[in-house]
């Protein structure tokens, strides 16, 4: 039988271990977690009816049979906001110009003529030689054109401010040959590789693995603004993706090697090209060395 406390807290709470009279039928290890898990309620001011009412066998607690105590998440801060919205960018000098990138063709010959202002007199690549190569094979060039928007005035032309120029050859790398233009071209349909036992034919190539950049210019006044990379980056990945090639190659001085290794050019060493005085440095990206995307 038994036994009850003599008396009961009015607040509800059962007297500690040391006030009740008598704990009968509970061991004694059990009387004193009981008496411990009183004290800590009652100094926090907590009833202990419902926490010492023993559970029955089809008593469950769901919590503790889940593994898992739930938490309620409605104080929790929401940073999910920060992923769905537009991440900002940071204002480039290239955003001014609202650039675009096109084919060029005869129609841009003028401008073209302007851009090679850019290099030294004797390295720049003549009009006659501009309309050769815009004549047979305007599909190798690209030119970055600037349209300004200006509110409330009229939509200006657009602005060629850096261009690419390009032949096909069957040499591996950029040579006098390769920079030359036949005096007949304006009378020849088409230009074909030759046979290996001829010379090295002149200018550009219908059947030729090699795409060889002429000119890679930028005006003087919007040089700096990374234009020189964005056009050229645009240009390696078009050709790329439409697997004309094997490769790129191109001539370099020697303060632009790092510009051109960057973009994946191997320096292959000193040209014997005799172009604008010489002093070049053959540079070939190929096409098998570079990873797809």
């Amino acid at each position: 039988m038994r036994h009850q406390p003599a008396d009961t807290a009015s607040n509800g709470i059962p007297p500690s271990a040391s006030e009740s009279t008598e704990l009968v039928s509970i061991p004694p290890s059990q009387q004193s977690r009981i008496s411990e898990r009183i004290v800590i309620a009652r100094g926090d001011g907590v009833g202990m009816g419902s926490e010492l009412r023993p559970q029955h066998a089809h008593e469950t607690n769901e919590d503790e049979e889940d593994g898992f105590v739930a938490v309620d998440h409605e104080d929790a801060a929401d940073y999910g906001w920060y992923f769905r919205r537009p991440q900002p960018t940071k204002p480039s000098a290239l955003d001014a110009l609202h650039p675009f990138v096109q084919l060029l063709s005869l129609s841009n010959i003028e401008d073209c003529v302007g851009v090679e202002a850019a290099f030294p007199e004797q390295e720049r690549c003549s009009r006659e030689k501009l309309m050769y190569r815009l004549t047979k094979c305007p599909e190798l060039s690209l030119g970055i054109f600037s349209l300004p928007v200006a509110p409330n005035q009229p939509k200006p032309q657009p602005t060629l401010v850096a261009h690419i120029i390009a032949t096909r050859t069957s040499s591996p790398q950029v040579t006098d040959a390769t920079m030359a233009m036949p005096e007949d071209w304006q009378s020849k349909s088409s230009s074909t590789v030759q046979t290996p036992t001829d010379t090295e034919p002149l200018g550009h190539q219908d059947q030729g693995a090699t795409i060889a950049i002429h000119s890679l210019a930028v005006r003087p006044e919007h040089q700096g603004k990374g234009l020189g990379t964005t056009v050229m980056k645009a240009y390696i990945q078009r050709i790329k993706d439409a697997a004309i090639a094997d490769r790129i190659a191109l001539l370099a001085h020697d303060p632009l090697i790092p510009f051109y290794e960057s973009l994946g050019f191997e320096n292959m060493g000193p040209s014997n090209c005799q172009f604008g005085g010489g002093g070049w440095n053959s540079m070939v990206l190929e096409f098998s060395n570079v990873a797809d995307d």
